[in-house]
């Protein structure tokens, strides 16, 4: 009766301990919103998770054959707002994006693509 015991005991420890286990291992997604108000873009970050909106690094690139060029770069606030002016650097007919990286269990995100008119 004492080893169904315990064999019992280690199962009821063992399926308890399994949601604490995988959820140290869970990710998160966020997207990156962004426009474009002269002369600079801005946008948000949005995410389930407050601590992937906030104090994360967000990278604007032209898009381009070869390597994108990086424009610029800024933190996002404690709301996920960030800001990233682009002065005379903006083309007509180019496209931009913004990006963050992962960031703890914050998966990396892209924002969509704007060309610009």
């Amino acid at each position: 009766m004492t080893r169904r015991f315990a064999l019992l005991l280690f199962l009821v420890i063992s399926v308890t301990a399994l949601p604490v286990a995988s959820a140290a291992g869970a990710s998160y997604s966020t997207k990156v919103v962004v426009s474009l108000k002269k002369p600079a873009f801005h946008g948000s970050l949005k995410s389930s998770r407050s601590a992937c909106t906030a104090d994360r690094a967000v990278k604007l690139f032209r898009k381009k054959a070869g390597p994108d060029t990086l424009l610029g770069s800024d933190k996002s606030t404690a709301k996920g707002k960030w800001s990233i002016p682009i002065g005379k650097r903006l083309r007509s007919g180019a496209s931009y994006y913004a990006k963050t990286p992962a960031k703890g269990s914050c998966k990396t995100a892209k924002s969509k693509v704007l060309t610009i008119g």
